[in-house]
């Protein structure tokens, strides 16, 4: 597929700006981080956090995270001081590995996968009450299993100190177990890599303007350096959101354009005639926020590098055209959205109790806060499970494990540009498991999206092969 078509397909978006913003989002770093067990943070301070994510240290964490997933690690030297701590899932000293041991083991992910990328991401900046910044990155970690040429995923969070402009401790939540065993398997047979993607060199930041539609910005990305798949995020003037994705299919010959808006609408575009390099045209289905239902043909032609047109023709003969351009530096349409964030609100309150209910074992307490169709995604966000299966997991928790205590909990609500609020919580979980004595401890982060006053969607990052492992030995050990 040439170049040509790909940037055409791009300018598809502009024929609506509709869409939503679905990726996890929470508000920032807690200092009960801190080492020593201190109970002060299950307390809300006297001042709430500020976070933002269009400053220096989002930006340049945004920075070296992108040149890791393109194998280089040069940045590394100045993103972390020299004698940064990493605590992968857990908060204990003994667990903890240098700057020196960190290189080898993002070597070995690149000799493990190809097609690395941190992709839906969420990068914010947050200021405590304490005096301490941290950084936090929410997203999903992908790559390529270089020995059976499969795609591979894991949810990750990582939260990063800042000790002036440089990191002093990264705390790490992800299925550690889950890695590994992907790794063993990728450390064997290796294919070559994937040939660079054409998509990358349109991507960028472009406004869109015309017809009887309002202005709006779009930054587009390519998720997967290699793969034909671009994503969209776009804004308009009336406050508008929207998700986009932009794929090519070999199989058919067609380029699908699917956008959801946070206003209730969306847009579906297939484009499959090529009339000549700098053209291309197909239909599209567009739902209005008022449920009106409006399909045509669309015509998309590239005028020059810098210039893209897109022409939409309804059933009824109506035409709309738009402008697609690049986006001055200093439009005011790129400057991002800011969000407010509470410790001392009622829903922060409310999953305070969620998680000293479950600490005490007072389970069925917990139903009324979560919707009967709330969706649970614990380590796998693949893997979502409804309301009963969660509450029979939680009671294997019981089941396998005595004296279980919540300590350093800290939790906080952020309302965002989107129309979402997230209640997010850390802690540290320490248990003893009944069957063996052994002690487990694991560092975790929640994610709780809300409707009115109910959970409908609960996320939570932690080490949960680990957590498995322990369960296991539990049935051994009780010949089950």
């Amino acid at each position: 597929m040439n170049r040509i078509h790909l940037v055409s397909a791009l300018a598809i978006a502009g024929t609506a700006v509709v869409g939503c913003d679905t990726a996890p989002k929470s508000t920032g770093h807690h200092p009960g981080h801190h080492h020593g067990g201190s109970q002060a943070a299950a307390t809300a301070p006297d001042e709430n956090p500020t976070t933002t994510i269009n400053d220096a240290r989002t930006a340049k964490t945004t920075e070296f995270l992108e040149a890791y997933t393109q194998g280089d690690f040069g940045p590394a030297g100045e993103f972390f001081a020299e004698d940064v701590v990493f605590y992968p899932n857990s908060g204990m000293t003994a667990d903890t590995f240098t700057l020196e041991e960190w290189y080898p083991f993002v070597e070995m992910h690149h000799e493990g996968f190809g097609d690395i990328a941190f992709e839906p991401m969420h990068v914010q900046t947050t200021d405590y009450p304490d005096g301490t910044t941290w950084t936090h990155v929410w997203s999903s970690w992908n790559g390529v299993n270089k020995a059976t040429d499969e795609p591979f995923s894991t949810l990750v969070h990582l939260a990063y100190k800042w000790d002036g402009d440089r990191v002093v401790e990264e705390f790490q939540f992800f299925d550690a177990g889950k890695f590994e065993a992907e790794m063993a398997v990728a450390l064997g047979d290796r294919f070559a890599a994937d040939a660079p993607s054409p998509w990358d060199w349109v991507t960028g930041i472009w406004r869109v303007s015309g017809g009887d539609l309002p202005d709006a910005m779009v930054n587009w990305t390519q998720p997967t350096p290699g793969v034909d798949v671009v994503l969209g995020d776009w804004t308009n003037t009336d406050g508008v959101r929207t998700i986009q994705m932009v794929g090519w299919d070999p199989s058919t010959g067609t380029i699908t354009s699917q956008e959801y808006g946070s206003d209730g609408s969306s847009l579906l575009v297939e484009c499959d005639e090529f009339p000549s390099p700098q053209a291309m045209s197909g239909v599209y289905h567009m739902r209005m926020p008022d449920g009106t239902v409006v399909d045509g043909v669309v015509e998309i032609v590239r005028e020059r590098d810098d210039l893209m047109l897109a022409t939409l023709i309804a059933d009824d003969g109506t035409e709309v055209v738009r402008t697609f351009e690049p986006a001055a530096e200093d439009d005011e349409m790129r400057a991002s959205l800011g969000m407010t964030a509470t410790t001392s609100d009622a829903k922060s309150e409310m999953v305070r109790q969620i998680h000293r209910n479950y600490e005490a074992g007072n389970l069925d307490a917990l139903g009324p806060a979560f919707a009967d169709d709330c969706v649970f995604k614990w380590g796998d966000h693949t893997a979502p499970a409804d309301k009963a299966t969660w509450r029979a997991g939680l009671g294997v928790h019981h089941d396998t494990f005595q004296d279980i205590r919540v300590d350093n909990l800290y939790v906080q609500t952020g309302d965002y540009s989107d129309g979402n609020t997230w209640t997010t919580s850390w802690l540290e979980w320490n248990g003893v498991n009944k069957a063996t004595g052994e002690p487990a401890a694991f560092l975790v982060h929640t994610a709780h999206r809300w409707d009115g006053d109910v959970i409908v969607e609960e996320e939570v990052f932690f080490d949960i092969g680990r957590f498995q492992d322990h369960v296991e030995a539990a049935a051994a050990a009780n010949g089950k």
